[in-house]
């Protein structure tokens, strides 16, 4: 296929596939969030794109014939510099998992960056059918920053990054911080899953509060569960006793809602308490704890006051803030 038309055919994709970016960062927290993109994905028309960020530079500079080989080798995944192997187990897991085979077709892109004498790099396979899955071995001043970036203009539909402190994971130039983490669950205006100890099959535990922004990221997290087939669970907490009826009828609405798009839950309950706290210690038995982001549009700094920002930080396993 022409490069050209294998450029067209990519972009009419991302119009209409579900798009899924899981970052990679050679730890097995990483490799558990692309386990849960597959998942996602499998049996519907969903895209993903495994991204490695790494350092400027990273002690790399060279002559330029040299490095131009370097590189040459790195997009065919002959040697080992910052980020391809852990792109490589990625890709390697895709095979594997039967979600890609070996005889898709292959186009590399390669991008300068001025101070970085590799710069950034995508490689991209694709079938007959149109699925698409890429590989970017992006660099950037700061991790966080080339996530970030990368959010902003691929239009993913759901970010998966994990949240891991192992010496292993801390050893890759391309290492993702706890940090780092917060930092992509804070700024980023869509969706986030942290992968932390992500486990599957037990269900999305879904938090509704009084408002509608909560009714409609209920809906929008049950159809994201239905991609993977997993059981939606809603929960709402009530400060006192005096509200425990409003908390029930918040959580009637959302299933009212759900039902209303053609989909179903699994279970309903509610608490009474303090949120955090509640959703925290009931959420632990579930696959993921999933909130919707109650800041103010625009203005993320509001986020970091909110339930969803405490139950991220307190919460043991995976948390999905949905935007």
């Amino acid at each position: 296929m022409l490069e050209d038309e294998f450029d067209s055919d990519l972009q009419d994709n991302l119009g209409s596939r579900f798009q899924i970016l899981v970052c990679i960062d050679g730890s097995d927290e990483s490799y558990s969030g692309l386990r849960y993109a597959v998942r996602m994905g499998a049996d519907n028309s969903a895209d993903l794109t495994l991204l490695y960020v790494r350092p400027v530079d990273q002690g790399l500079r060279s002559g330029g014939l040299q490095m131009r080989v370097a590189r040459e080798n790195m997009l065919k995944w002959g040697v080992q510099l910052p980020g391809t192997k852990a792109l490589t187990k990625g890709r390697d897991m895709l095979v594997e998992m039967g979600f890609m085979a070996d005889d898709w077709k292959e186009q590399v892109v390669h991008t300068d960056v001025t101070g970085d004498p590799l710069g950034d790099n995508t490689t991209v396979y694709k079938n007959d059918e149109g699925a698409c899955i890429s590989l970017k071995l992006l660099v950037s001043p700061r991790v966080d920053r080339g996530i970030l970036d990368e959010c902003e203009v691929g239009n993913y539909d759901i970010t998966i990054i994990s949240m891991s402190e192992t010496d292993e994971a801390k050893s890759h130039a391309g290492y993702i911080s706890p940090a780092t983490t917060f930092a992509v669950a804070t700024q980023h205006r869509g969706t986030v899953l942290v992968a932390r100890e992500l486990e599957e099959d037990h269900g999305h535990f879904m938090c509704v509060d009084f408002t509608e922004k909560a009714i409609q990221s209920a809906v929008k997290d049950a159809q994201i569960a239905s991609r993977c087939h997993c059981p939606v669970f809603l929960y709402s907490v009530a400060a006192t006793e005096d509200e425990l009826e409003t908390a029930k009828s918040v959580v009637a609405r959302a299933k009212a809602a759900i039902e209303a798009e053609g989909l179903s839950i699994a279970g309903q309950s509610t608490g009474v308490g303090d949120p955090v706290e509640c959703i925290v210690g009931k959420g632990r038995n579930y696959s993921l704890i999933v909130l919707a982001d109650s800041s103010v549009k625009g203005l993320r700094r509001f986020f970091t006051t909110s339930v969803a920002y405490e139950v991220l930080q307190k919460a043991a396993n995976s948390v999905m803030i949905v935007r």
